[in-house]
């Protein structure tokens, strides 16, 4: 699978359209429940077509030293992790965790004051140009703006690199589960809400293990 923006860039991968690709083969297979193995730029990826007709896709394991997201965010644990490290965006100081799930993204829970982000109010269009082109990022970056309904429920908009402002982001939910998850905000199982409908994601494991002190701090 190749995917490309509406400005003509090609991303390493696509969640929700490689779950797209899948419905399609199938639909052209006359398949019922089965799995899929799609090459991508960011690897091989596995989506399942499920007997109730959802497709569930193992999206690998998530990208966390900073320099392979990559930014050059500076590292705040010995896994080489930047969580809730400070980005400078204009006047304000936002603090995001970066995540690679194949493709770059920044994740940020709060506004600038600590306050909770508003999802409805948020100036996206605004904000989502200076994120993505910030020179933290030198491959730009995937922004996601979050709010905590609580620990297995997460409300999401996405400013997508080469896209903008999109109904829905796979790679995207799964990174800000990722990073709810190392911020100590959610469980790893959690319902994504996307303005283009809900996606279930699940965190089966954590790749270093040492980042568990940091979660109890």
């Amino acid at each position: 699978m190749r995917i490309f923006n509406n400005d003509g860039s090609e991303p390493e991968m696509c969640g929700n359209g490689i779950r797209c690709l899948a419905r399609f083969v199938a639909a052209l297979d006359g398949a019922g429940e089965r799995t899929y193995r799609i090459d991508t730029g960011a690897g091989v990826i596995v989506p399942e077509i499920l007997a109730d007709g959802q497709v569930s896709v193992d999206m690998g394991t998530p990208i966390l030293e900073a320099a392979r997201v990559p930014c050059t965010l500076t590292p705040n644990h010995a896994s080489g992790a930047a969580v809730r490290a400070p980005l400078r965006v204009g006047d304000a100081t936002w603090h995001t965790t970066a995540v690679s799930m194949g493709n770059p993204h920044s994740v940020i829970f709060a506004m600038p004051d600590g306050s909770p982000i508003d999802l409805d109010t948020l100036p996206l269009t605004a904000l989502g140009p200076s994120f993505e082109h910030h020179p933290a990022f030198p491959k730009r970056t995937n922004t996601e703006f979050v709010t905590v309904i609580n620990r297995s429920r997460l409300r999401m908009r996405v400013w997508e690199r080469g896209a903008g402002p999109t109904l829905a982001c796979g790679t995207g939910a799964c990174a800000l589960v990722v990073a709810a998850v190392l911020e100590g905000l959610a469980d790893r199982h959690c319902v994504v809400d996307l303005p283009g409908g809900p996606l279930d994601i699940h965190w089966r494991c954590v790749p270093f293990c040492d980042l568990w002190p940091f979660l109890e701090q």
